[in-house]
């Protein structure tokens, strides 16, 4: 009696789970999606005409997962998965970069005020001094020669990420996402902690001191990459072209800048990988201005 009373419960389990309806939430023009299988998932796509990536000035629609499909790992790897994936992403990236370009405009409005002035309000200041210490900025000077110094080395440092160079490496690094770290920690870009108990213990060092972040949600994790771009000294070269487009008037595409992102990782061979990835999903377009849309 136990048996099939249990037998029965299971079925009942079993039953709800399979027929559960993704988890969403609709608020200021973008639908976050919390829980969802990928079914759901290209089927909320379909419905608000999401099913390119690999036009020039695309629009997407704001749709963000906090996370991959609850059923991403057991969905066979095929190039649809993988264009979902892409469509996963995308829109996260450029929600990242609105949050940069704003951040970029407030340090664009303090230094025209220094600029016209020759001063800065005390609040202008603080700011200042807190975007210098996120942005890894440092100097001994004091007195207007520090903020302008601070000035000059921020509006270098802080701008927009290529979507093409944070997709293709997020797919490389973690096999389309179906590597433990994308799933359990939402870690797109093998992020290492060293010497912290927190994080994600890796399976094959058992003496490691290290620790992969483990993230709250996908965002939180692409606009980490992004602030090690825009940050770390290992990535001036970044910064640079980036630099020079701007003078001229054009994204940095992220294709030309992935040769010196090889130097970052021991993968076998992924400068075959990342170039083939470019090319096969036309990813480089996807720099080309997108933007984001409210969904209606």
């Amino acid at each position: 009696m136990k048996a099939a009373w249990w037998i029965f419960f299971g079925a009942m389990l079993f039953s709800i789970s399979a027929y559960a309806e993704p988890v969403l939430e609709k608020r200021n023009g973008a639908i976050w999606v919390k829980s969802a299988t990928t079914h759901e998932v290209e089927r909320l796509f379909e419905e608000h005409g999401f099913r390119n990536f690999s036009e020039v000035r695309m629009k997407f629609p704001r749709i963000y997962l906090t996370k991959l499909p609850t059923d991403w790992q057991e969905i066979p790897q095929t190039d649809n998965k993988n264009r979902i994936f892409i469509r996963i992403l995308l829109p996260l990236v450029l929600k990242v970069n609105e949050a940069l370009r704003q951040e970029r405009a407030e340090i664009e409005k303090i230094n025209e005020k220094f600029e016209k002035d020759g001063k800065i309000s005390v609040a202008d200041r603080k700011l200042l001094e807190e975007k210098a210490k996120k942005y890894d900025v440092f100097t001994r000077m004091d007195g207007d020669t520090r903020i302008s110094i601070l000035l000059t080395k921020l509006l270098l440092k802080i701008g927009d990420v290529p979507p093409s160079i944070m997709i293709v490496t997020a797919a490389i690094y973690t096999d389309w996402g179906m590597s433990r770290l994308a799933v359990e920690a939402n870690s797109l870009y093998r992020e290492e902690i060293w010497y912290q108990k927190e994080g994600l213990k890796p399976l094959d060092d058992e003496n490691a001191e290290y620790r992969y972040k483990i993230f709250a949600n996908l965002e939180d994790c692409i606009a980490s990459r992004a602030l090690q771009l825009n940050s770390h000294i290992n990535y001036d070269y970044f910064r640079e072209a980036r630099q020079m487009s701007r003078a001229i008037n054009r994204p940095p595409f992220g294709q030309q800048l992935a040769a010196k992102m090889m130097q970052d990782s021991n993968l076998h061979n992924i400068a075959g990988m990342i170039d083939y990835t470019f090319t096969y999903y036309r990813l480089i377009k996807t720099d080309y201005f997108p933007e984001l849309e409210d969904v209606k």
